[in-house]
């Protein structure tokens, strides 16, 4: 892709987060700051961009951490992946036999399936 995802005013704060953007994510950024500017008339495009980029983080926090939760079924009970690598998450539990339910922010998983602590072992 050849188009700036956002103003370069935003790059030294945002530079190690957008690399982590997938395609989808990047069309959500840049159509979310289309959006602003234009429909809603904010300005500068900095702006934009950085508002636009706040709702992609909240939308996808597995980008500002690197960290996330996959929910999935397996055998009938619910369990939960927790990867730096979403696409071979995805690829392990196809592999295993998995049904994805959702990708998670780990922090909510932990407070809300496991009372704020959990143990973490390796699959094997």
């Amino acid at each position: 892709m050849n188009t700036p995802l956002c103003d370069p005013l935003l790059l030294p704060f945002a530079g190690n987060v957008l690399s982590r953007l997938d395609d989808r994510q990047c069309e959500h950024l840049m159509e979310r700051s289309a959006i602003l500017a234009s429909d809603a008339g904010v300005q500068p495009p900095a702006l934009c961009d950085a508002l636009a980029l706040l709702e992609v983080l909240r939308l996808y926090p597995v980008v500002l951490t690197g960290l996330v939760a996959l929910e999935f079924k397996l055998d009938a009970s619910t369990q939960w992946l927790l990867s730096t690598n979403l696409k071979h998450a995805r690829d392990y539990l196809a592999h295993i036999g998995g049904n994805e339910i959702a990708a998670l922010d780990p922090v909510d998983v932990v407070r809300q399936q496991f009372g704020d602590i959990a143990v973490l072992t390796t699959f094997a």
